[in-house]
């Protein structure tokens, strides 16, 4: 009789809410082919978010630096070796969870080059207490190049009649790493090309060739007709499959 009054007042015992426990997550993201995306490039925008409700849990933007080049691309990377150190761009959150919640982190950006528009996101259980933070914590790789349109300036408007008019662009790795003839991130191996539009017509694609300066193409287009230039300045590498794009247009009137 004892034991089951005692089962009966277990049954009848308000059921306690399961205490939330403190879960670290450090979000990384990695540019493919090239270093963290950090401070440098306005950071990326970070959100955390329960996958299967959409709530969201914590947002914020990277960080740091971009790393160290020899420890990312250049040193052999044994199992378990992070890629990151103590500088490296990087969001740290922190969740409040009770329970075993299915996760997605979705990066955004870099904030510092919008007309990239990259993003990368992955989903995984996250367990309550459970950090996930050791070597680089939840890594997300992100391809691209940030090409930028240095002239003509969009929507410019040229009185003189110019028989050519001179294309430049800035293409980078989306952290900000320099391309350069034979470096690191080497622009033999990258196609940039400007499509041209007159008047909404498809005129021709012209390569544009390295400048003499870091990270700078260029090359000269006939201009001579009067009407609206539209210009497709992309970047390519074939080995890796980063690629870019940047728009811009001009006047001759």
């Amino acid at each position: 009789m004892t034991r089951l009054l005692a089962c009966f007042l277990v049954l009848c015992l308000p059921t306690l809410p399961v205490a939330a426990e403190e879960t670290r997550i450090a979000v990384r993201a990695l540019t493919q082919d090239a270093k963290f995306i950090g401070t440098s490039m306005s950071g990326m925008a970070v959100t955390i978010e329960d996958a299967d409700t959409g709530e969201i849990l914590d947002q914020g933007i990277t960080s740091g630096t971009t790393g160290n080049t020899e420890r990312i691309l250049l040193r052999p990377k044994m199992r378990y070796d992070a890629r990151s150190d103590a500088d490296s761009a990087v969001y740290r959150a922190t969740l409040d969870i009770a329970e075993p919640r299915r996760i997605r982190v979705t990066v955004r950006g870099p904030r510092g080059q919008p007309q990239v528009q990259a993003e990368a996101s992955s989903t995984r259980w996250v367990l309550p207490g459970k950090h996930i933070e050791a070597g680089d914590g939840w890594l997300l790789i992100v391809p691209g190049f940030a090409v930028d349109i240095l002239s003509p300036g969009a929507h410019s408007y040229v009185d003189d009649n110019p028989p050519m008019m001179r294309v430049e662009a800035n293409v980078i790795m989306i952290c900000g790493c320099p391309t350069t003839p034979g470096g690191t991130w080497d622009s033999d191996q990258i196609e940039v090309s400007a499509l041209i539009k007159h008047n909404g017509r498809e005129v021709d694609t012209y390569t544009l060739e390295y400048a003499g300066q870091t990270s700078r193409y260029a090359v000269d287009i006939p201009s001579a007709e009067k009407g609206v230039y539209e210009i497709l300045v992309t970047a390519f590498d074939a080995r890796t499959g980063n690629s870019g794009v940047d728009r811009s247009s001009f006047i001759i009137r």
